[in-house]
């Protein structure tokens, strides 16, 4: 067993000389912040295609398919097919390299199947009827006996018969009226510049119009907006140094992250405990708070932290009350504790390597409360990723500056 005084590098506890001392990463951002060079990284945006809504074209009985396909002028990346319905649902990711110029198109197409095909010929009017030329008039018969011949009896006045009228042909309107040749449906331009201070470090859901067109009877298109397209946008600012497998891989990594993050910096409990272990080479009555992952002590004249402890590291947490009573942990006995266990209203906080921090509280309603959120927290405390904890750094840094300044600053608000 490990109380007091231990030297071993791996120890869950630490003294406090400096705020950053309570940070697990603080070595790790110095060296990170050192190697900073503007302009020398760049940052991420990462784009998820949510779906469609209200999309205005008729959509046919058959199953039809549709894709989208991102053109951002390098690559050309097309989901998986989906069913055309007038609010389909994509949901599919994409990751994009930030600079400065950064456009992207979002293109619907439909497959041209056996129905869709069969649509299109429908469009095509058919030929005009034919018009029958009027009967040639019989000539009258010549000479002589023309003359000598009674008098010719007056014929009826043939009218012509009119033609039919003809009937202006009028396009089905069908769902092959709004597509292009190659299946084209419609298209939605997205300029990152405009939305990049909404989605930066934040997860950011906006809609695009989608632009087509229509075939009018004439014969030439309309072009008009058919629906909007539904995006969450996410920009992860450059952070030099930190290695590419330890940057988040998609938006929900992203937005896992900054939970992760803030969740580390509540407090979650407060209060008085007597505490012999870690920094404590007897027992010592201090002032104590649950921070995130850590047990943090400070001192009751200046406020200030003086020692922390990782409960990331903690395996266990027992009542003594249970040791009394003689349910020990495997392969302990109760001289192992060296009558610790005989304090009242005490418990204690286990790590790796037998090492142990002995706790007690005033009363046994504290006691019961710090056991609560201890049990709460050990061995259910989410990561903290470095990406992270950098981001949110950098977030309380633009805080603390004057709004003049703020608006100067633009690494992080802005694309580079």
């Amino acid at each position: 067993m490990s109380l007091v005084g231990d030297v071993n590098g791996g120890k869950a506890w630490k003294a406090v000389r400096r705020p950053s001392d309570m940070n697990e990463y603080s070595k790790q951002i110095k060296e990170y912040r050192s190697m900073e060079k503007p302009g020398k990284a760049h940052g991420k945006v990462f784009v998820r295609v949510v779906g469609v809504r209200g999309l205005k074209v008729p959509i046919p009985q058959q199953t039809t398919a549709l894709t989208c396909t991102l053109n951002n002028g390098i690559h050309f990346v097309t989901t998986p097919e989906t069913r055309l319905s007038k609010d389909p649902r994509i949901d599919q990711e994409f990751e994009l390299i930030e600079h400065n110029k950064l456009e992207f198109t979002l293109t619907l197409k439909v497959r041209r199947d056996a129905h869709i095909a069969a649509q299109s010929k429908a469009l095509v009017p058919p030929p005009a009827p034919r018009m029958q030329a009027p009967a040639p008039v019989p000539k009258s018969r010549g000479g002589m006996l023309s003359f000598f011949s009674s008098s010719p009896k007056k014929q009826p006045c043939k009218t012509p018969t009119p033609p039919p009228p003809i009937i202006p042909y009028k396009l089905p309107d069908n769902l092959a009226r709004y597509l292009k040749q190659d299946g084209t449906l419609a298209r939605a331009l997205i300029s990152f510049k405009d939305v990049a201070a909404r989605c930066d470090t934040r997860l950011f859901e906006t809609s695009y119009p989608l632009i087509g067109q229509r075939i009018e009877a004439s014969g030439g298109p309309t072009t008009m907006e058919l629906g909007e397209i539904v995006l969450q946008m996410f920009r992860l600012p450059p952070l030099p140094g930190v290695l590419s497998n330890q940057l988040p891989q998609s938006l929900e990594d992203c937005h896992r992250g900054l939970r992760h993050v803030a969740w580390h910096k509540v407090t979650y409990f407060e209060g008085t405990l007597t505490q012999h272990g870690g920094d404590c080479m007897t027992w010592r009555r201090r002032r104590l708070r649950v921070i995130g992952a850590n047990l943090v002590a400070f001192n009751d004249v200046t406020k200030k932290a003086t020692a922390t402890i990782n409960l990331k590291k903690a395996i266990a947490v027992e009542d003594n009350q249970d040791t009394r009573t003689g349910a020990l942990s495997p392969s302990r006995s109760v001289v192992d504790y060296d009558g610790m266990f005989a304090v009242e209203r005490s418990f204690r906080l286990i790590f790796p390597g037998n090492q142990e921090i002995f706790f007690f509280a005033d009363t046994d309603d504290e006691k019961a409360k710090w056991l609560d959120v201890f049990r709460a927290l050990v061995g259910h405390i989410p990561p903290n990723p470095l990406w992270a904890e950098l981001i949110w750094q950098r977030q309380q840094e633009i805080a603390k500056q004057p709004p003049a300044q703020v608006s100067s600053s633009k690494p992080l608000i802005s694309p580079r």
